[in-house]
């Protein structure tokens, strides 16, 4: 019969009407948790596209609370779907655009790790305006680190890991670590699904621990 759908699939799900959304004005990041999560360090996730860093990140920091954010919001549905049927209740995937969500966040200092992966893959110059990481977003990151507390970027492109790594050398609120600015490997484990691969590709992977004076 016309119109119905065939045994045994599903209705096509709208992702977009269904992704989680942080609530708008003012917001409180600790506030994103019951308060039955207790306390504990409160990290963030930015870009986490299909969840293997909010995953890994999770298993490897129990005590940890993760905040993930995507602006995809496919997949932001589909994490959050996973992170709750694995019982993994101190990380919550929400959908949005990290820097607008940042600018009106708060309290100050009140975030222990950052992690970027693998952003702003748009080439041309006339894409810049769409770039994460740029002075007005790094002012936000400064703002809610704690001291102490550490902003992890990486990326598998040569120019922009140097791009990256000069931009948060020179903002004068962080200390690299690494001599040239680089660190050899994921401190964290929590490895994206873009780092996986391109791992498995060979690439390599340039990645920046700063810490916030």
């Amino acid at each position: 019969m016309a119109g119905t759908l065939a045994e045994g699939t599903a209705p096509p799900v709208r992702y977009g009407k269904l992704a989680q959304r942080v609530p708008d004005g003012d917001l409180n990041l600790p506030d994103l948790f019951p308060e039955e999560a207790g306390g504990g360090p409160l990290e963030l996730d930015v870009g986490f596209g299909r969840g293997a860093s909010l995953f890994s990140r999770a298993e490897a920091a129990p005590e940890s609370r993760i905040i993930g954010i995507e602006i995809k919001s496919k997949w932001a549905f589909k994490v959050e779907e996973r992170l709750r049927k694995y019982g993994l209740d101190r990380a919550r995937a929400f959908a949005g655009d990290a820097r607008e969500i940042l600018h009106r966040s708060g309290p100050d200092g009140c975030l222990d790790v950052v992690f970027l992966h693998f952003p702003d893959p748009w080439w041309k110059r006339r894409h810049d305006k769409r770039r994460v990481l740029n002075d007005a977003f790094t002012d936000d990151i400064v703002r809610l680190l704690r001291p102490g507390g550490v902003f992890y970027v990486q990326t598998d492109v040569e120019d922009r890991g140097a791009m990256f790594r000069d931009l948060l050398r020179d903002h004068g609120a962080f200390d690299l670590e690494g001599e040239d600015g680089f660190v050899a490997d994921n401190p964290y484990g929590a490895r994206s699904n873009r780092e996986i691969r391109a791992e498995e590709d060979g690439l390599p992977v340039f990645r920046i621990v700063a810490r916030r004076r």
